[in-house]
């Protein structure tokens, strides 16, 4: 069974005691309740005094938004990806034109 590990991270001012399992990286939980933290107060700056989970809602709507927008920029590369890669298929298989000429 893996181990648990306490990690404590500070979220708009309040200090959350997480458990992690030796699975999970904490920098990498770090790094996000980081972000998460930065966008929350951003959304304060910009909205004003307003109860902290509306903050974080509104906060929390942002990054849905940003992840959304990237998963359709990561959708439209896959696309522009796998049409380069059938053009060069269909270039690769088409027989070339017969010749009489000599190439050479």
């Amino acid at each position: 069974m893996p181990q648990q590990q306490p990690i404590a991270v500070r979220i708009y001012n309040q200090t959350y005691q997480l458990v992690t399992s030796e699975a999970q990286d904490p920098e990498y939980i770090r790094l996000a309740a980081a972000y998460l933290d930065e966008q929350m107060q951003q959304t304060a700056a910009k909205i004003g005094h307003r109860a902290p989970l509306d903050i974080a809602i509104l906060a929390a709507l942002h990054i849905a938004e940003e992840v959304i927008r990237a998963r359709q920029h990561k959708d439209a590369l896959i696309n522009r990806a796998d049409a380069r890669i059938d053009s060069f298929t269909q270039l690769l298989s088409d027989d070339p034109p017969a010749t009489d000429a000599k190439r050479f």
